[in-house]
């Protein structure tokens, strides 16, 4: 008699599971087949592991662009993930009033688990509120100290240099530039940020082995962020808490942390109220309404975004003039002339200034080509369609779908640098009117530095750091190659380089000798 309703019950539970797996196949069918007329390689629409597995290897920088050569500017590569290589979609993505907003792809970029900065935060309207509170900070209007406290760093590594790497005849002293640059703005943006100089160039060490630790780190955020799902779960668990909880708070980025939350800690009350007004990036962040938690998550935000990715850029294109003789000849008689004729200093502890270096030319094209030809972020960056979908690149595109940038695509556009996209060449910035210029369209030349633009993101989403950028960029080439003669230490191997989001370079061994003008 009571085996009824036992036989009632298993009956009920094998129809709610044959349910639960009818709804779930369902689902993963009608995600499949919403962007199934979307080319992109075979089986990737089915699961997001390819994706994944993608993210694990250091050649992202190559990868991304592999797949729009292959599929065309909008590729599916994952069940509801979508990247392109069109700007003008990228600029409607973040256009000041698009519709789009942030994807998940960004909850990985919280360096302190369950705590957003800027860069992570998916609320749109915490996002702007807190651009207001930060931009004229990074713009320079407020931290009058900025410039030289740019100066103040290129000094120290002018310094290193001379007092450890110079070379002479039958005596070489091999200097790994990558390192010098990582300490250079390092040293910038631990100052800038929040006062508290690494001094990594005093002691041409990393101090406190947080550049080492990026180098680490940086991998692993990118393929975790193919999988934000997993994250959320982890940090609804308080795991990465945990672990984050775990590590050595005396070195690497936990020190950091610790730094700067000592540095914030210093500027306000036992109230919670600012008790100093001073005259820098993080005084004017608090003028303008940083909370103290707030102003925690952003310092640690402005070094590891900030150091990294200007060095990456300095990089790159140092290595590019110096590799080729034709461009080095170029910028080194644009600067030799302007120091002959007093519009740049020319003393030993003279720095140029950001607007002395505007003025010439050829090393504003130097730079642009850099960051045309070696962008330092080739991430996801994904924006989430509006509920109502879109039309992208002539592909009707459903609401709530991922929609990722090709970076190296967008920037090594045959259309728009042919004929010759996969070349350094700085005269593509000029006018062929005027000296060394190789281009006769102004009109053409008004939508390469458009496209250039998007190498800093793009209106709502541009990188508020881009001043601070741009400053180091114009001193940096000047006061080093003015000074000395940098070659490559070995022709065959002149960098280790690998991407993974962000680009990690070491072992960029030079030889440095002291330059006569």
């Amino acid at each position: 008699m009571s085996a009824g309703p036992s036989l009632t019950g298993s009956k009920v539970a094998d129809g709610l599971l044959l349910i639960l797996v009818v709804a779930y196949i369902s689902s993963w069918l009608r995600s499949w087949y919403q962007l199934s007329h979307i080319p992109g390689p075979r089986g990737w629409g089915w699961s997001i592991f390819p994706w994944l597995k993608l993210h694990t290897r250091t050649d992202l920088f190559d990868q991304f662009c592999d797949l729009t050569d292959k599929y065309g500017p909008l590729v599916r590569v994952g069940p509801q993930t979508l990247i392109c290589s069109d700007p003008d979609v990228m600029r409607r993505l973040s256009a000041p009033r698009s519709p789009y907003v942030r994807g998940d792809w960004y909850y990985a970029m919280r360096l302190n688990p369950g705590q957003d900065n800027i860069f992570s935060t998916l609320n749109e309207a915490r996002h702007e509120e807190l651009r207001r509170k930060m931009a004229a900070g990074y713009s320079g209007k407020e931290n009058t100290s900025l410039e030289q406290d740019v100066n103040a760093a290129l000094l120290e590594l002018i310094d290193l240099v001379n007092r450890k790497y110079i070379s002479t005849d039958g005596i070489i002293k091999p200097m790994d530039l990558a390192r010098k640059v990582a300490f250079f703005t390092s040293d910038v943006m631990s100052k800038v940020a929040f006062d508290a100089k690494f001094h990594d160039l005093r002691d041409d060490e990393d101090n406190f082995g947080y550049i080492e630790e990026l180098e680490a780190l940086f991998p692993n955020i990118t393929w975790t962020a193919t999988v934000p799902g997993f994250l959320k779960f982890m940090t609804n668990l308080g795991l990465l808490q945990k672990l984050a909880a775990a590590g050595d708070g005396n070195m690497g980025v936990a020190k950091v942390k610790a730094i700067a939350f000592e540095q914030v800690g210093k500027r306000f009350g036992p109230d919670g109220k600012p008790n100093q007004d001073k005259e820098d990036m993080l005084g004017s962040f608090i003028r303008h309404g940083l909370a103290q938690e707030e102003a925690k998550q952003e310092s640690v935000l402005n070094l590891t975004a900030g150091s990294d990715t200007t060095a990456t850029a300095i990089r790159a294109t140092l290595l590019c003039i110096m590799t080729n003789p034709r461009i080095y000849r170029t910028l080194m008689a644009e600067i030799d002339q302007a120091l002959a004729q007093g519009k740049i200093p020319a003393g030993a502890t003279d720095i140029v200034t950001e607007a002395q270096a505007k003025q010439l030319p050829y090393l504003q094209a130097c730079i642009k080509e850099g960051l045309r030809w070696y962008p330092p972020v080739t991430g996801e960056l994904s924006k989430k369609t509006p509920p109502q979908g879109d039309t992208i690149c002539g592909y009707v595109v459903p609401g709530g779908i991922k929609v990722g940038q090709d970076l190296i695509a967008i920037h090594r556009n045959p259309k728009l640098f042919a004929p010759d996209p996969d070349s350094f060449r700085p005269e593509r910035w000029i006018l062929a009117s005027d000296p060394h210029g190789h281009e006769s369209s102004a009109e053409k030349l008004k939508e390469m530095e458009r496209n250039n633009d998007l190498v800093f993101g793009y209106g709502k989403y541009q990188c508020l750091g881009k001043p601070v950028a741009f400053m180091e960029l114009n001193k940096v080439f000047v006061e080093l190659l003015r000074r000395f003669e940098v070659e490559a230490k070995d022709p065959l191997h002149l960098w280790d380089t690998r991407c993974c989001g962000t680009h990690q370079q070491k072992d960029m061994w030079v030889v440095v000798r002291k330059r006569s003008v």
